[in-house]
């Protein structure tokens, strides 16, 4: 894993959190932004993903693989369907959708570091 790549995904993920609990307090629906907001997480999600797999097949593993693998491909499904979900159902609520989405991400991002942490050790 790489470490500033888990670091931006963890921050990207609270970013998103924030505004979605900012947006449910402020009895409002999710906006254009925060969705793109919601589009650049998975982006950065995806590419941690995607380096992720190949370090996999190319690099020294954790030792939990399964583990890992089900966490690198579940990871990529949490935003796409909390946005599904925000933009089919808009309203305050559809915000703390996408908070616990984010929350998720990030959680989900840090035991993905943590498994990696033992991978060559």
């Amino acid at each position: 894993m790489v470490d500033w790549l888990a670091y931006l995904v963890i921050g990207v993920a609270l970013a998103c959190a924030v505004w979605g609990v900012v947006t449910a307090v402020a009895d409002k629906a999710p906006g254009n932004a925060q969705i793109y907001a919601a589009a650049a997480l998975e982006l950065v999600v995806l590419a941690q993903s995607v380096t992720g797999i190949v370090r996999l097949v190319l690099g020294p593993r954790p030792d939990e693989v399964a583990t890992t693998v089900g966490y690198l491909v579940g990871i990529i499904l949490l935003v796409p369907i909390a946005v599904f979900w925000a933009l089919s159902e808009r309203n305050r609520f559809s915000g703390l959708v996408m908070s616990v989405a984010a929350v998720a991400v990030a959680a989900m991002t840090l035991r993905l570091f943590t498994l990696w942490s033992t991978a060559g050790a």
